[in-house]
């Protein structure tokens, strides 16, 4: 690792902020760039802000073929699962909540539904189709009180502790609805105390809600923003990471940080492989989580022995499901362009 020219050369791609030292110092090994990576993060960025500079896709968004099973009779489980009436708008909520969310990403412009996804052309017009299908499937439903909890009482009522699951899935198709672009499906868990006998719909429109969130939290994963270190301080005890609070990077998340390296594959041919080379905590020592980037302190820092340094690259470890099922959109990060 050494002080690379071509780092000033890459910054057109993405601006470094300047170094906030936390007790004043700023080092000279804060240049240290992570050359044998900087190659990997900096091609990943210029995709991803090409990607961004795009116009945005016109899409449609419709139901699943696989919904005629979802909101067919005979279906089997608890009997609010097999409620028609209740599927039914399980379904509209999921499509309200996939509308809201595609809204927000900069990859699309909603199309109405009366809108044709392929047109039907006249003999002799060569203009392609233009808008993209997103489908949506409620996959699996259940609802069941949890095995071996606590039973409590409310006005001599008892209440137990109820479990509700669901699977879903999001696909993309190009504009002659039969490519697929992505699929995507999301698990969503849902608990909520009720009455032992009735159980309330709240729970399954939870439980669709979260799988929703999950599934689209893995399209942000697999097609946001890379995420590599844009600065360092204090010699690379703290640093500075490429996303922040807009996309979801909060205070005590762990970070792995990672080099990409070209190796020989089974196949013979040459593959890229992650060679991790340290681990952080997000915002750990009052250290700042902004809206377009993130400090973080470096577990078990050694300024003799330092791996972290401007350009390596780092993805966001999952903290765990909280009770609503929500989890960190950032898990598992693949730095891929989006080929369409």
């Amino acid at each position: 690792m050494r002080i690379s020219t071509f780092a000033v050369a890459a910054a057109s791609a993405l601006a470094f902020a300047g170094c906030v030292s936390y007790n004043g110092i700023s080092q000279i090994g804060d240049d240290l760039v992570d050359e044998s990576n900087q190659v990997y993060a900096s091609a990943a960025q210029r995709d991803y802000l090409v990607r961004m500079q795009a116009p945005p896709r016109p899409v449609v968004i419709r139901e699943a073929p696989g919904m005629s099973l979802f909101l067919a009779p005979g279906t089997v489980g608890h009997p609010l699962c097999q409620d028609l009436n209740i599927r039914k708008e399980l379904a509209v909520v999921f499509k309200s909540q996939l509308r809201d969310k595609v809204a927000v990403l900069k990859d699309f412009r909603l199309v109405e539904d009366s809108t044709p996804v392929i047109s039907v052309m006249a003999e002799g017009e060569a203009a392609p189709p233009q808008n993209y299908l997103m489908t949506y499937n409620i996959v699996s439903l259940d609802l069941s009180p949890v095995a071996g909890g606590l039973v409590l009482y409310s006005n001599g009522q008892p209440l137990v502790e109820w479990n509700s699951t669901a699977k879903v899935e999001v696909r993309l198709f190009k504009p002659n609805g039969t490519d697929c672009i992505f699929s995507f499906t999301g698990d969503g868990i849902y608990r909520q105390r009720c009455s032992a006998s009735y159980p309330t719909k709240d729970l399954l429109i939870g439980a669709v809600s979260a799988a929703v969130n999950h599934a689209l939290a893995d399209y942000v994963v697999k097609f946001g923003p890379p995420i590599f270190v844009t600065d360092t301080c204090q010699n690379g005890q703290f640093v500075r990471l490429s996303v922040g609070a807009k996309f979801g990077v909060r205070s005590g998340q762990k970070v792995e940080f990672y080099r990409n390296r070209v190796r020989m594959g089974v196949t013979g041919q040459e593959e890229v492989s992650r060679q991790v080379v340290g681990t952080g905590i997000v915002g750990a020592g009052h250290a700042p989580v902004e809206d377009d980037g993130a400090w973080v302190l470096v577990n078990d820092y050694d300024d003799t022995m330092r791996t972290v340094f401007r350009w390596t690259s780092a993805r966001i470890l999952s903290t765990g499901k909280a009770r609503d099922g929500r989890r960190s959109v950032w898990e598992w990060l693949e730095l891929e362009p989006l080929d369409w």
